[in-house]
């Protein structure tokens, strides 16, 4: 039999509604084949089976939130792959455009992007030029250029390793003629730092220098940072002596922060790494001092310098006649060459002598200046933690402890590591204790669980399958293999087979080498057992053979001979 049709072209003229019962009559045509009627169970189970696949996959979706609606494209590239490297299923919506991640990872994905310091993406100034109408007036003009000058801070401001993302606004006054009237500009800087960091005062003051030179006439004390809890970072205080406290507690932080480490990196490879908690305290004195010293060596002297003076005078006693004659001196003529003088008598000496002598006394002037940071106290505590317990043969736990030999290792490098004075007043604090690792949680109604909201789902696709598979895949199944429209009867009789003439007999599968008895005996409800014809009438037995003769007459004529021969030898 041809089990192809013909296609039937739709005739010139004819309406839609004729066409369309041309071509339903096409569809009933084909499926009318026996071939389309053997393969017709098979396109259904796969239609069926792919709608119910379809229909999980709807089910089995995860409701999706989104996290981010409008960042920028390389923030966004970044994002999806930070997530999809954490394991979290992050999808694009086609439409929208947003990053989308399930309910159950909506809080993770936040912290995991946070942790990144994502979104940090910040628009471009220049793109506000770019933007800019044709036609602006003025006011426009410069709201504009005042608004690419902030987005070009910004940008540069979240350059820093801690800033994740940061906002500048500017107070610029209008330009006037009257100096009188000038104000000075000003500006906010709004920083996001990036979670567990902070800025240090030099990276404070660094801002506030980037934005006070990028404006004309501003000044640093015009300049106000602010962080996301709402701190004044750019605070400069007047007093010299807050800002040394600042640096000394700085000091004082590194300080311990070294000595801990030192213990814990000597300590780790013994007990194990995270098995040991350690804190030190580091007093410090911060007092600046100067000491001068003048000390006076008397021993050691040395002549510095030295005068003397000596005066003599020599006078002769007076002789001769009082007179104004007596008393001239005789003349030159009458001078005699080491003849007897004029003088006689004794004579009269004065002397005078003074002498003066300085010395230098040795000294000496010394003057020390103490270091600022002197450690007073050191104080260590060092928590071990000890191995498991053991049970006990009451049950009972019974706590563990670190060896002796440990412990004394352990306290002899924690001295060593903080340089241990005893005549300083240092102390070293050791203790081994079991550390807890399980902390009690808060625990939430039972239906409000993950798992149930799971097994929901789950149950309402199970039963949506269900229904599919047994409402409506099953009954045309059974329809198709076993209700379909009798065939007629192979004996020619022109009834069905099973007795009810004219109507739709029951269908049945014919196995190899079962006989029609065998088929019509099934039919009545029952397994045929001894004769098969026992249960074929007698006109459709000389209707069976009435076909056979006429088909096959000469199989026929032997069976007829070889029942003679059969007969014929039992009578003799």
């Amino acid at each position: 039999m041809d089990s192809t049709t013909n296609p039937v072209a739709p005739a010139e003229g004819k309406s839609p509604a004729q066409q369309g019962r041309a071509y339903l009559e096409q569809a009933q045509e084909m499926m009318a084949q026996p071939a389309v009627r053997r393969a017709l169970p098979a396109i259904i189970l796969v239609v069926v089976a792919v709608f119910g696949l379809v229909v999980y996959m709807m089910l089995a979706q995860p409701k999706r939130l989104s996290l981010y609606t409008d960042l920028p494209e390389a923030d966004k590239a970044r994002a999806v792959e930070v997530l999809t490297g954490g394991g979290i299923d992050a999808i694009i919506d086609q439409s929208t455009g947003a990053l989308r991640v399930t309910e159950a990872d909506y809080h993770k994905a936040r912290m995991m992007l946070a942790t990144e310091g994502l979104p940090a993406g910040t628009p471009d100034g220049i793109s506000t030029l770019n933007d800019m109408p044709m036609g602006a007036s003025r006011s426009v003009e410069a709201a504009r250029l005042r608004r690419m000058h902030e987005l070009d801070l910004a940008r540069s401001i979240t350059e820093f390793s801690n800033v994740t993302s940061a906002r500048v606004h500017l107070a610029l006054p209008e330009q006037t003629a009257f100096i009188r009237d000038t104000k000075p500009p000003r500006a906010s800087v709004f920083v996001q730092v990036a979670p567990g960091r902070a800025l240090d005062d030099g990276q404070v003051s660094a801002i506030v220098s980037l934005v006070s030179t990028s404006v004309p006439g501003m000044t640093r004390a015009n300049v106000s940072v602010v962080d996301q809890t709402g701190r004044l970072l750019s605070r400069e205080s007047n007093d010299p002596l807050s800002a040394l406290s600042t640096q000394q507690l700085g000091h004082r932080k590194q300080m311990e922060t070294h000595y801990r480490q030192r213990i814990e990196a000597l300590l780790s490879p013994i007990v194990g790494a995270g098995n040991v908690a350690a804190e030190v305290t580091v007093d410090m004195d911060f007092t600046r001092s100067e000491i001068t010293a003048e000390q006076y060596m008397p021993n050691g002297s040395v002549i510095r310098s030295e005068q003397k003076m000596t005066q003599q005078n020599n006078t002769q006693q007076a002789r001769g006649i009082p007179g104004a004659v007596s008393n001239t001196p005789p003349q030159e003529t009458q001078l005699v060459e080491n003849g007897p003088t004029s003088f006689a008598g004794g004579q009269i000496e004065n002397n005078t002598e003074n002498s003066t002598r300085n010395y230098e006394v040795s000294r000496r002037v010394e003057t020390k200046q103490p270091s600022s940071a002197q450690i007073v106290r050191i104080h260590a505590a060092v928590l071990l933690r000890t191995p498991a317990g053991t049970m006990a043969e009451d049950g009972s736990l019974v706590p563990g402890a670190l060896p002796e030999s440990v412990m004394k290792d352990a306290e002899a490098l924690v001295r060593s590591a903080i340089g241990f004075q005893g005549r300083r007043g240092d102390t070293v604090t050791l203790s081994a204790q079991p550390f807890i690792d399980t902390f009690s949680e808060v625990s939430m109604p039972w239906y409000k669980e993950a798992w149930v909201m799971d097994t929901a789902r789950y149950g309402a696709q199970i039963a949506v399958l269900a229904i599919v598979v047994l409402g409506l895949v099953k009954p045309i199944v059974d329809r198709l293999l076993f209700s379909p429209a009798a065939p007629a009867s192979p004996l020619g009789m022109g009834a069905p087979i099973g007795g009810a003439p004219g109507g739709l007999g029951d269908v049945i599968e014919v196995g190899p080498g079962e006989t029609l008895a065998e088929v019509r005996a099934r039919l009545d409800g029952f397994e045929p057992v001894g004769n098969p014809w026992s249960h074929v009438s007698y006109e459709e037995k000389l209707a069976l053979i009435r076909d056979l003769t006429h088909s096959d007459g000469d199989r026929i004529a032997t069976a007829f001979k070889s029942m003679i021969e059969e007969d014929s030898s039992q009578l003799k």
